[in-house]
């Protein structure tokens, strides 16, 4: 990829700059809205005529996850060139799946500000182009991920919301592990707990735990 300043700006996080525009937020916030919309055009163009809006919905979800954004900016030693404030050097933060996503969606925002709608078009289609034909060759890749269906469980039966809790972090660097714990609405009963290497996946294996019981109690039922 081309050093240039705008590319230079999207691999500015913003505790390596004095001002705002002088790191990759606004880069972000553009890719952000162009992504979202290349990915839309790809799943119309890949998915059959029929497919509904919430199908294509899911299948936008599950391509555009920060985890996903993360893993395609490491492929793209963008972890090597994120300029961070030294006390983020420190933590290891440039390595975590937040500030790599956002600067991946910078440079998005970069390639289009230098180059046009095509070429950034095109390095999403490149950069993301394994997930992007998973989800075109899955249809049960769109299904709900276990957050949703079990959110959609609970207000079936009436209990509420999920509500999460993050009892525990453990490790430091890129290395931190989190607990969550799920409960039902406003009930202090633990549904399922979960570990990840962030808030999110800690979740997301709190509520597949949460369904595995419930699971479990409906056969022995």
């Amino acid at each position: 990829m081309p050093d240039t300043t705008r590319v230079r700006t999207a691999l500015t996080h913003r505790s390596a700059s004095d001002s705002v525009s002088g790191s990759n937020e606004r880069l972000e916030f553009l890719g952000d809205a162009l992504l979202s919309a290349f990915v839309a055009r790809f799943l119309l163009e890949a998915l059959p005529p029929e497919t509904d809006e919430g199908t294509l919905t899911r299948g936008r979800a599950r391509i555009v996850r920060r985890e996903t954004l993360a893993d395609a900016a490491r492929r793209l030693g963008i972890a090597e060139r994120l300029m961070m404030g030294a006390g983020e050097i420190a933590d290891n933060r440039q390595t975590g799946d937040s500030p790599l996503a956002d600067a991946y969606e910078a440079l998005i925002g970069a390639v289009f500000l230098d180059d046009g709608y095509d070429a950034a078009e095109a390095f999403v289609r490149s950069t993301l182009a394994e997930i992007l034909a998973q989800v075109a060759a899955s249809p049960e890749a769109f299904a709900p991920d276990a957050k949703t269906t079990l959110q959609i469980r609970l207000q079936a039966a009436g209990k509420g919301l999920p509500r999460y809790e993050i009892i525990e972090e453990t490790g430091t660097g890129q290395h931190i592990v989190f607990t969550a714990v799920v409960f039902a609405g406003g009930s202090d009963e633990p549904l399922g707990t979960g570990r990840g290497a962030n808030k999110r996946a800690a979740q997301t294996e709190a509520a597949r735990a949460a369904l595995d019981g419930q699971m479990q109690t409906t056969n022995a039922g």
